[in-house]
Parts: structure tokens; C-alpha cells; sequence
């Protein structure tokens, strides 16, 4: 699928490098904790969000805000859920705040 200008497919290492930092920064208890999802990509600019793919599920995305504590967060509510649902409603939900 085509991303937005700012936005850019992930690669093997970007999956690897982000997925990984992801998973140190959840907690039990977060929204995407034991979900079966996959970095699928990531914005171009200093956001730190990224794009994950719910393998589960059809047509399912996830954009989350990573802190890079290197570290578990505080509380399940970090690293920040910005955006979930469809790939439509992910274009819609990025032209509306990023173009």
C-alpha cells in the first residue's frame, strides 16, 4: 500500500530495531501488550511514531508514539497510542494532522 510523504515502509532492521524497542517499553496492561502485530512503518521526521500492522486481524493499524527509554515506561499507557484502526481511516487520521 502506498504511505503518505512522510511516512516510509519498514525494512527488516527497521522492524527489528523498532519492534524491539516497543516490546522493552510496554508493560502488561498495554493496549497492544500480547498483540500479534508488526512495525510496518515509520514516519520520517522527529515523531518517533510508527505504524504497526495487526497480523490478526485484516485491516487493522496502529500508530504509536515511542518515548526510546530503552527501558519499560512508568505506566501502560506509554508508549502513547495515537491512532487505531483501519488503513483509510489511518491516511485520514495523518492528513488531518500532519499535511
Amino acid at each position: 500500500m502506498k504511505l503518505p510523504h512522510d511516512w516510509f515502509h519498514a525494512d527488516s532492521e527497521d522492524k527489528e530495531m523498532y519492534g524491539k524497542e516497543l516490546n522493552l517499553e510496554m508493560l502488561s496492561g498495554h493496549f497492544l501488550f500480547s498483540k500479534n502485530i508488526e512495525v510496518y512503518a515509520h514516519r520520517n521526521d522527529a515523531t518517533d511514531d510508527i505504524l504497526c500492522r495487526h497480523i490478526d486481524a485484516e485491516d487493522l493499524y496502529t500508530v504509536v508514539h515511542l518515548t526510546w527509554s530503552m527501558r519499560p515506561e512508568i505506566d501502560n499507557k506509554h508508549p502513547t497510542v495515537e491512532f487505531h484502526g483501519s488503513y483509510d481511516e489511518f491516511l485520514q487520521y495523518n492528513s488531518k494532522f500532519f499535511n
